[in-house]
């Protein structure tokens, strides 16, 4: 099933170089559940040797025996197969190094001896690789800088096939396979002369089949034309899927289970005391953030919220049986629900009572904290203003039921001035709806007048009364004081000569208002231009600090002053402004945002182990924020850099292996 499920390709091309006789050797062979790789290189000071076919054959005979990827059976292939190099009739001992790939179509680990070498890509990208047992290679992770393929002890072997003493092959850890993972096997003659800097490039241009990458390798080494070319070879294996096990979340539930199970019961007395102490524990917890809320909520003087949490912390309190943390809440409590009720009363426009209860609060308060002392103290100060509403309200009614208007209108006047301080709207359509009724009893009182007046007269006065309310309603005040000027000589009427008397009053209030309003107008619009220029000012100087952002928001800012002072001229000046100014800041924004996409890119690199295209991305992050100015985003790159490096040498140090693939019958050469 696993076989045929996945789809695993192999290619190869072994040739004897300039040698006499080919003395690597290659062969494979694919089982529905495991498949097997093995390549070996003869060593040898004569013009040929068997040692390679040997190995491989008797490699791949134990694994058709007994099939398997556990390390231990791994080593007791290799262990047989040098035990029978030295154990044979030869006249001359046979030697030889060699690396076997063993794989389950999920996952792969390799067998290694010598310095035969197994390279394999991700995605196209070098993943990791195997390494020479031989002394160059310690002398290398030492400090030596010489080439490994160059070394002079590269050829110098600590483990190898066919050696008498201290016989350790390595062995790889378990590694998963992904589609699209490729491994390459290939022996001295070929790395002796193709770096693996080429060969990576190579694969980084695989198709699908093998056979192209191999044949490529093949012309590239002999593109060289090397003198003294040794054997060579070069095995592809392409994953190109792998196989997924259908019964994996099943038996994964089911040792699940059984390990629940055990623990279950060998755990279960101390998994119920900690149960007990965690509940404790997470009550005390919440005890002690329902109180921290309580009194972040007091600092923010939101007492509704700060009576919830002190609710629940006195529940908690209770139930965990402390006591003086429930005669703290309890206190609490007490007060946030008096404080609450008192701005139930302020709402609801209940001031006498919302003033006593303040007052009771701030007198039985003694112990509270300075913040809610204040805001009682605060809301004290405000009833005063509340209630002299109210008072001024009470006498205006008073007046109004004598029929003294006059002292009636000016009570409501200041009702609604005080309104106005302390926003208290209700009371101020209150008053406003008192004052026109007096404008409506004066206005009767006028009408009575006038029906006791001549008609004639009337019907003129009244018509200049219009006129002159008219010509006040338009703005006109000169014409409307001669109007009422006009009204007032068309009668000797008491009443008639008061009502005029009035408008004449409004007419001078008027001109008293527009000269005052328009000395306002004066100062504001010059204050108001004045303010303009700064923020001008102050959006230029963020411009030349090429603080962009807040350039835009002081040019908007002086833009809605000007507009307001009807300098059309200034503010598509400063429009101009705003417009270099918005340019600016996106140009900077989207070189952030390139220096962000840069930096996110390398982190990917990383995190799939491509250290090199991570260190070169992080390098180009850190000249685009340096270009900024972002000196701290610089630095982070710096850091990310060592992080990058120490990564590299670990992982190289460790190795990491991965998985492979297979077929039913041994290939090979």
């Amino acid at each position: 099933m696993r076989k045929s499920n996945s789809i695993f390709r192999t290619a190869f091309v072994s040739e004897a170089g300039s040698e006499l006789a080919n003395n690597d050797y290659f062969a494979y062979v694919e089982f529905d559940d495991y498949a097997c790789y093995a390549l070996a290189s003869g060593i040898t000071d004569f013009e040929t040797s068997n040692a390679a076919k040997e190995v491989v054959e008797h490699l791949i005979l134990s694994f058709e025996e007994k099939a398997s990827m556990s390390k231990s059976t791994l080593l007791q292939y290799m262990k047989e197969t040098n035990e029978r190099l030295l154990s044979g009739n030869h006249a001359r001992r046979l030697k030889a190094s060699v690396i076997m790939v063993v794989t389950d179509y999920e996952k792969f680990r390799y067998v290694a001896a010598g310095n035969v070498r197994l390279r394999m890509y991700r995605q196209g990208r070098f993943l990791m690789n195997s390494s020479d047992m031989s002394l160059a290679s310690d002398l290398i992770a030492k400090g030596d800088e010489t080439p490994l393929d160059r070394h002079e002890e590269r050829h110098n072997l600590y483990a190898y096939l066919g050696k008498k003493d201290f016989f350790r092959p390595f062995v790889s850890k378990v590694q998963k396979l992904q589609d699209s993972d490729i491994i390459l096997l290939y022996s001295q003659g070929l790395w002796e002369h193709v770096d693996s800097q080429e060969i990576d490039e190579i694969i980084e241009g695989a198709t699908d089949d093998p056979q192209v990458s191999v044949d490529t390798l093949e012309d590239v080494l002999l593109s060289r034309q090397p003198k003294n070319l040794k054997s060579y070879t070069a095995s592809a294996i392409f994953v190109n899927k792998v196989y997924r096990d259908p019964d994996r979340e099943r038996k994964r539930l089911f040792y699940i289970k059984v390990a629940i199970g055990v623990v279950a019961v060998l755990l279960i007395g101390a998994i119920i005391f900690y149960i007990f102490h965690s509940i404790r524990q997470s009550k005390i917890e919440k005890l002690e953030k329902n109180k921290f809320n309580m009194t972040e909520y007091v600092k923010a003087e939101n007492y509704t919220l700060a009576q919830e949490s002190c609710k629940a912390a006195l529940v908690l309190a209770e139930d965990l049986h402390r006591k003086e943390d429930e005669t703290e809440l309890k206190a609490n409590l007490i007060l946030f629900d008096e404080l609450i009720q008192a701005n139930e009363f302020l709402k609801t426009g209940d001031y006498y009572s919302a003033y006593d209860t303040y007052m009771n609060v701030l007198k039985n308060s003694a112990g509270v904290d300075k913040t809610t002392r204040s805001y009682i103290q605060r809301r004290i100060n405000r009833m005063d203003s509340y209630i002299n509403v109210v008072e001024f309200l009470k006498l205006g009614d008073s007046f109004s039921q004598q029929g003294n208007y006059d002292e009636a209108e000016g009570m409501y006047l200041k009702a609604i001035e005080m309104a106005n301080v302390v926003h208290d709207n209700a009371s101020r359509e209150k008053a406003f709806a008192a004052i026109e009724k007096i404008y409506d009893k004066r206005a009767a009182l006028r009408k009575e007048a006038a029906d006791k007046a001549d008609e004639k007269k009337q019907v003129a006065m009244s018509d200049a009364m219009k006129k002159g309310d008219d010509l006040l309603a338009a703005g006109d005040l000169d014409g409307a004081r001669k109007a009422y000027l006009d009204a007032r000589n068309l009668s000797d009427d008491p009443a008639a000569r008061m009502q005029t008397s009035e408008a004449l009053g409004k007419v001078t209030e008027a001109q008293n208002k527009k000269a005052e309003d328009e000395r306002l107008t004066d100062e504001a619009k010059k204050k108001s231009y004045e303010e303009a220029e700064q923020i001008e000012k102050n959006g230029d100087d963020a411009f030349d600090k090429e603080d962009y952002l807040s350039a835009q928001m002081f040019y908007m800012r002086a833009i809605e002053k000007y507009i307001s002072l009807n300098e059309v001229d200034k503010s598509k000046l400063i429009q101009t402004k705003y417009d270099i100014a918005t340019e600016k800041y996106s140009a900077l924004d989207n070189q952030k945002k390139d220096a962000e996409a840069m930096e996110q890119k390398a982190r990917d690199y990383y995190a799939n182990r491509n250290y090199a295209e991570a260190k070169s991305t992080v390098a180009m992050a850190k000249t685009m924020y340096s270009n900024l100015g972002l000196k701290t985003k610089v630095d982070e790159m710096d850091i990310l850099l060592q992080q990058i490096a120490t990564d590299e040498v670990i992982d190289n140090s460790l190795n990491p292996p991965s998985p492979a693939k297979a077929e039913d019958s041994p290939k090979g050469k």
